[in-house]
């Protein structure tokens, strides 16, 4: 019996061994061998392994009580101890001099979010602010499915290529909209958007989330060099738009890593992992250290002369409990920067440590220039969901601003080790609202702010505070969104919509036994009783920031309720979704509203010159491109599914593509 016993054990250990255990010698950043419950393949073997891991785990928590609560205490101890504020000063010693290679958008669109810098911004002008009134519908085309397109289209020489609502890419006559041809995928197609490399014959080049695919851009055929004829399948999950460096197509995937492929074969060449375990908090409370998060789902841009990549990267795990993944959680909340020449780590720059508040930074890093002592310096910009905007060094990562840590309240939660400072950023100056105080209650109406007010008498809110046990935090839903800002190279003018919608959250502990994460969580929105937000509008704005001083330019409402504007309520703004693109004809072009609506704002002053109603809400920023001598705004308008989780009965699921065009005087 005992020689069956033997006989079998030790297959099934080395069995669970080989299944635990990956081998990939393309890290640049992590050892060839790798051992990670994550690495099974088998899904029913996964399960017994991971309870089996949560038992040895409680196991040895059981056994190292003591010294978990001993070092718990001394944390404790340490914190009381340290300063309120820490000044980080603003970095004034080695900037790097711009090479003056900020380029702007013209006749072509080349890269969803504009091109490698993606500040989506458009040196085109025939369309202006004294024309504008004169912009018409050229024409729509409609998908035969209803769904939903966040990327970008971009635009070449006559053709519209863009993800359809239903897993293929399409190109589209740039005059009509007519399809020139389709492109069947396996997953949805460039959901965050694509890139066209400009050769003898060009290429188109993006991600489905299952492969990385390259096709003929004329013919929509795969390119039969391309991996296995235009496929190199994944194994993880990509959606962003890649950057091409030279003869390399980079991408990000939700290992979370940089992935760098060989541009004709599609050959994997070196990656970088973007996480790092951190072993001193490993097994604490008997739970696997579990860093699962700090995708780069936001996006990535290229320095292309200076061969640098720079990503921002998202939550380090569940948005809004952090007890498996004690410390601040190195690389999530982050800008980060890798020399592609060196194969190696310039710098980061992370926002939010340890987030659990759902503060990702949620857009592409945008690159452009600001002037300071009289010296053009070359930066990298992100406007965040805390409404903070970056503006780091290009070549140190440094603040170009400064900040200042504030000591923050820790967590009473047992087992969550938040951080014990978190950075007050004053300039450039918040363009959304970054915690909710007891002034912020909505005054749209007494029976509201009554309503609402009892709704927060036992809740808790402000400055990064922890969330509780059964009992409820206030926290914004706010700031910038994936679709990032419009930033206008020439003037270092930033245009950023955001959102202020407060937010219910709180945990539960879970009654079950043996489940691997111990806490629920639980949000809601804070409404008044009419279903609107209950915090003071506006709920949606658009903000002109002068990213040389800081300072902002203009703000405004963005988004309207009719029903609320038709009792002298001035209007509100609105939840949004849908992104900006500005021009040189001193315009910006904004849409992804609650009301549906695409707007020009003057980018001088924020007024509203006109307006367009589309049957859906815009689901992407706008593209601009030139065709036969005549300027046009392309607008997919498909509702985005953020909208609709928040707000189902106002925002709809859509198929619309609309392009608009000066009307030609007879």
């Amino acid at each position: 019996m005992n020689k069956i016993f033997k006989f079998l054990i030790i297959p099934i250990i080395f069995f669970i061994l080989y299944e635990i255990t990956s081998f990939d010698n393309k890290y640049i950043n992590r050892s060839i061998i790798n051992i990670d419950i994550n690495n099974v393949r088998n899904p029913p073997l996964k399960k017994i392994v991971r309870k089996l891991d949560l038992y040895l785990g409680s196991l040895y928590f059981n056994l190292s009580k003591k010294k978990q609560n001993e070092f718990f205490s001394l944390e404790l101890d340490e914190y009381n101890n340290l300063p309120d504020e820490v000044i980080i000063s603003p970095s004034t010693d080695n900037l790097t001099i711009s090479n003056n290679k900020n380029y702007n958008n013209s006749s072509n669109w080349k890269r969803s979010h504009g091109n490698h810098a993606s500040n989506k911004f458009s040196n085109l002008k025939k369309i202006n602010t004294e024309n504008i009134k004169d912009l018409k519908l050229a024409w729509t085309h409609d998908f035969d499915k209803n769904g939903d397109i966040p990327g970008n289209p971009i635009y070449f020489n006559g053709t519209i290529y863009m993800s359809s609502t239903d897993k293929s890419l399409v190109a589209l006559n740039a005059k009509d909209g007519d399809k020139n041809w389709e492109y069947k995928t396996d997953g949805m197609a460039a959901i965050r958007g694509l890139i066209l490399s400009e050769e003898n014959i060009p290429k188109i080049y993006f991600c489905d989330q299952i492969n990385l695919i390259a096709l003929n851009a004329l013919s929509g055929k795969g390119v039969k060099d391309f991996g296995k004829k235009g496929k190199v399948k994944l194994k993880k999950k990509c959606q962003i738009t890649p950057v091409i460096i030279d003869d390399k197509v980079i991408i990000g995937t939700f290992e979370p890593a940089i992935e760098v492929y060989d541009k004709k074969k599609g050959e994997l060449l070196w990656k970088f992992i973007l996480k790092k375990k951190n072993k001193e908090y490993f097994r604490y409370g008997g739970k696997r250290y579990d860093y699962s998060g700090g995708n780069p789902w936001g996006g990535i841009s290229a320095d292309i002369e200076r061969k640098i990549l720079y990503v921002s990267t998202g939550n380090a795990g569940r948005f809004y409990e952090g007890t498996t993944r004690p410390g601040n959680n190195k690389y999530a909340n982050s800008i980060v920067a890798l020399d592609i020449k060196n194969k190696k780590l310039l710098w980061e720059f992370q926002e939010i440590e340890h987030d659990i508040w759902n503060l990702d930074i949620a857009s592409p890093p945008i690159l452009t220039s600001i002037k300071r002592k009289d010296k053009q310096i070359d930066v990298v910009v992100a406007p965040t969901k805390f409404g903070n905007t970056l503006v780091l060094d290009r070549l140190t990562g440094k603040s170009i601003y400064g900040y200042v840590d504030k000591k923050v309240p820790i967590s009473s939660v047992p087992g969550e080790k938040t951080s014990f400072y978190q950075k007050v950023i004053s300039l450039p100056e918040p363009f959304s609202n970054q915690y909710f105080k007891e002034n912020d209650i909505t005054n749209i109406s007494k029976e509201s702010y009554e309503y609402v007010k009892k709704q927060i008498n036992n809740a808790t809110y402000g400055f990064f505070q922890p969330h509780s046990l059964n009992k409820k935090n206030i926290v914004y839903k706010s700031g910038a969104q994936w679709m990032g800002a419009s930033i206008d190279n020439k003037n270092g003018i930033m245009y950023v919509p955001s959102n202020d919608i407060p937010n219910l959250i709180w945990l539960e502990k879970s009654k079950k036994k043996n489940i691997y994460y111990e806490y629920g969580i639980k949000t809601k929105l804070l409404e008044d009783h009419l279903g609107y937000p209950g915090s003071k509008p506006p709920w949606g704005s658009l903000t002109a920031i002068n990213l040389n001083t800081g300072k902002k330019i203009w703000q405004i409402p963005f988004g309207e309720y009719e029903e609320l504007s038709k009792k002298n309520i001035t209007k509100t703004g609105t939840y949004n979704y849908g992104g900006v693109t500005a021009t040189a004809g001193n315009l910006v072009f904004a849409t992804g509203t609650l009301d549906n609506k695409l707007r020009a704002i003057d980018s001088r002053n924020g007024q509203e010159l006109w307006s367009y109603n589309l049957m859906f809400s815009g689901s992407s920023p706008p593209t601009v491109y030139e065709y036969e001598n005549e300027q046009y705004i392309l607008v997919t308008a498909t509702g985005a599914i953020s909208l609709r989780k928040i707000y189902p009965e106002i925002s709809k699921s859509g198929n619309k593509v609309y392009a608009f065009k000066l009307k030609k005087n007879n």
